[in-house]
């Protein structure tokens, strides 16, 4: 269980929810708070997204006062810049599912087929004398 890293990913979920241009909200929650991160330390269902997302955010070459980020996060369409945001609100999502599991008690499982035998035979068994003797009571006899 890691709160560290969920206090990340939770700030920048918060930063890519600020005012501001997507683009602007997408390099300022990398940079500032995704960019050291691991992907490995991540929910298994996400890593592999979150290492082409560390890729894609070092692929173009920064000019003097800009960082890597900026400037690819510059080349970005529209469309990729809405998925890499998205993908940062999955793997927040994927990580605070992977906490609650962590945190969540152990379960008593029970056979189904016990179970369902078990309700089925006291439904019976209720239906059966219990209509009956109900059903006498009302006629009277």
């Amino acid at each position: 269980m890691n709160s560290a890293l969920a206090d990340q990913l939770e700030a920048a979920v918060i930063a890519l929810s600020s005012h501001g241009a997507l683009r602007d909200r997408l390099a300022n929650a990398y940079s500032n708070h995704l960019c050291d991160l691991d992907a490995q330390d991540l929910p298994l269902e996400v890593q592999q997204d979150f290492a082409d997302l560390g890729k894609a955010m070092h692929a173009a070459r920064a000019l003097p006062g800009d960082t890597v980020v900026r400037a690819s996060v510059r080349k970005f369409s529209n469309d990729e810049a809405q998925r890499y945001a998205a993908l940062i609100v999955r793997v927040y999502g994927a990580e605070m599912q992977s906490l609650n599991a962590a945190l969540r008690p152990p379960t008593r499982i029970t056979s189904p087929a016990r179970g369902n035998s078990a309700l089925t035979a006291l439904l019976t068994l209720e239906g059966g004398s219990g209509a009956a003797g109900r059903n006498k009571h009302a006629s009277g006899a």
